[in-house]
């Protein structure tokens, strides 16, 4: 019989396994932060600097804002300026786009106007367009998706040229059931 040490399908020892455990955790933390994090590129705001948020053609939608890969930014109508509600459950189908640890402005590209930020409850600066923060949608797969415009009647698409969401119009009231339930 063959020794463990030249069997191709060698059992892993229960350190082993958790030595291997805790990497994969490790690479697939590291890798949520970047993917959680805005599209800059962790140069802080200025000359230079990659933009937080762009202008990007989506098919029907047309040109609405987007993070620095493209991906449809929107808003959530139960929010209101400068206060995220979107949190838990909401925030994993609707990453917040937030800045980089140490980055305090957002960079606006071109034709982009009236972005700042607000914290989040984790200490994170979410950044904000016209005051409202701004998320993405894990939906969207590809740059030219904006598959999330008007789901649940809650989240909207951001024209570039306009202060509100695109059509249909965004209801002003807030929904009880926003931090759960299938509305995000």
């Amino acid at each position: 019989m063959a020794s463990n040490s030249t069997h191709p399908h060698r059992r892993m020892s229960g350190a082993h396994k958790l030595i291997a455990i805790a990497a994969f955790g490790a690479l697939a933390a590291a890798a949520g932060c970047t993917s959680a994090t805005s599209g800059t590129s962790g140069k802080v705001a200025g000359s230079g600097s990659s933009p937080t948020v762009t202008v990007a053609s989506k098919g029907t939608v047309g040109a609405v804002l987007s993070d620095a890969q493209g991906t449809t930014l929107y808003r959530y109508t139960p929010d209101t300026p400068g206060v995220s509600v979107c949190t838990g459950g909401c925030a994993t189908s609707w990453p917040p786009l937030t800045l980089p640890a140490g980055v305090t402005k957002p960079v606006a590209g071109p034709g982009v106007t009236n972005l700042g930020t607000t914290k989040r409850a984790d200490g994170s600066l979410q950044v904000t367009y016209m005051g409202m923060p701004l998320y993405r949608f894990v939906g969207d797969t590809s740059r030219t998706d904006a598959t999330g415009q008007g789901l649940g009647g809650t989240w909207y698409v951001l024209k570039a040229s306009a202060s509100t969401p695109a059509t249909p119009a965004a209801p002003t009231t807030t929904s009880a059931s926003h931090g759960s339930g299938n509305a995000y």
